[in-house]
């Protein structure tokens, strides 16, 4: 599997990300920050759009990162993040995960390319990828009872090391 590698584009206030390659959670502060970054500025996204027909695999560290960008646009202004995935083993992945009922799961959009940009990697310490995995997770298990008991020990190992009690 190649590398991951994670791009962005925008137009009319509709955030696109395309995901390359292997997704792991390594890349998961650099897309953390970035989506901080546009959740924070005004206007705020008008809408996101996930692109998944490139990538190889991903993590659940970084589908806890998409199931944030699914809260915060319901949060936002009630709309559902549309996700772009042609390949049955992702697919499967986000199904068993219950990514069906937050998000509008397609096989096929037109996307324009050549306005994007790759996300800077961010080189972060130790606590703050620990932390960035403990929020994923716990974003993962509000999606369905199925990820709570999934997840349960993943987070409550992650939180006793960091010194949290959820």
């Amino acid at each position: 599997m190649a590398d991951g590698r994670v791009f962005h584009a925008t137009r009319d206030g509709i955030h696109v990300l395309r995901f390359v390659g292997d997704i792991r959670y390594t890349l998961s502060p650099s897309i953390d920050l970035f989506l901080k970054e546009i959740f924070s500025a005004s206007p705020p996204p008008a809408g996101f759009l996930i692109d998944l027909t490139e990538t190889d695999g991903i993590d659940s560290t970084n589908l806890g990162l998409l199931a944030r960008i699914a809260k915060a646009m319901n949060n936002l202004n009630g709309s559902r993040v549309t996700i772009v995935s042609d390949r049955a083993e992702i697919n499967s992945v986000l199904t068993s995960m219950a990514f069906d009922e937050v998000f509008d799961i397609v096989s096929d959009v037109s996307l324009e390319r050549g306005t994007e940009q790759e996300l800077d990697q961010q080189s972060t310490d130790k606590a703050a990828l620990s932390r960035t995995i403990l929020e994923t997770h716990r974003a993962l298990m509000e999606l369905s009872k199925r990820n709570r008991e999934m997840f349960c020990n993943v987070v409550t190992a992650l939180e006793k090391s960091m010194g949290e009690d959820g």
